[in-house]
């Protein structure tokens, strides 16, 4: 009896423990993540400066590079000096709709097209989270359709403009008057609650890119440019006028 009782009492630690660990923590409330989520970012932008001497000259070309300010750096000027905002609406799952702000920075425009929030772009990008820990990042550029990212990096890369380019003999491709900037969003726009790999759960996110090429896209095909049938309604999710459960840019019958 003497072994048997100490032994009933770890039996029921562990049985705890394990049930501890499979409880699904419920989401958080929306509207309030995304009031913290602002006060981070802004913090952050209250606290940081990105190179903007560098991009003075319109002929130069330069990555952006973000610091906090102090010491030397203390007379710079801040981001949240130099940023615009952007007030996305998230439809919720009762049908409500919560404002989120993305503040976005244009260091240069860029003097081409402006994509939609459904085109194809040829980006290079870095992803980093507020920690500075960049999470994802492709210095060559790759094609992004803007369908399958985060919102944030959806709704926030058409502030900015393609370039040109041009082919040497050597197949070498320059690129020239290509918009860049930073994307600075919650995590509403992002992941919210999930984890994704070196995200943690609610991360508000950066982006820093360059957009060298827009492509206009109709995916389905139909005549009709992807960016007429997405979203109409502007709850940020893809219409689908027909119910047919295949929403409008997608279905050639729509």
């Amino acid at each position: 009896m003497k072994k048997f009782v100490p032994l009933c009492v770890l039996f029921f630690v562990i049985f705890i423990s394990c049930k501890k660990e499979d409880e699904v923590e419920p989401p958080r409330d929306i509207s309030e993540q995304s009031l913290a989520d602002d006060q981070s970012l802004r913090d952050f932008l209250s606290n940081h400066f990105y190179n903007y001497e560098d991009f003075s000259n319109p002929d130069s070309y330069s990555q952006i590079t973000i610091d906090s300010i102090s010491g030397e750096n203390s007379g710079k000027i801040p981001l949240v000096d130099q940023v615009e905002k952007n007030v996305v609406r998230v439809k919720t799952s009762d049908g409500s709709f919560v404002d989120h702000t993305l503040y976005y920075l244009i260091a240069r425009e860029g003097e081409g097209r402006n994509p939609s929030s459904v085109d194809s772009t040829f980006v290079s990008y870095e992803g980093m989270l507020l920690n500075g820990n960049t999470f994802d990042q492709s210095k060559e550029p790759i094609w992004f359709d803007l369908t399958q990212v985060v919102r944030g990096f959806r709704e926030g890369v058409p502030a900015l403009k393609g370039g040109t380019y041009e082919v040497s003999e050597d197949n070498t491709v320059t690129f020239k008057n290509y918009g860049q900037g930073v994307l600075f969003f919650p995590s509403g726009l992002g992941y919210f609650s999930n984890n994704s790999g070196p995200i943690p759960a609610y991360s508000p996110l950066i982006f820093k890119i360059n957009l060298y090429i827009v492509k206009q896209t109709d995916h389905d095909g139909d005549g009709i440019l992807s960016a007429d049938e997405f979203d109409n309604d502007g709850d940020g999710i893809g219409d689908d006028t027909d119910g047919d459960g295949i929403m409008d840019y997608l279905d050639p019958d729509s």
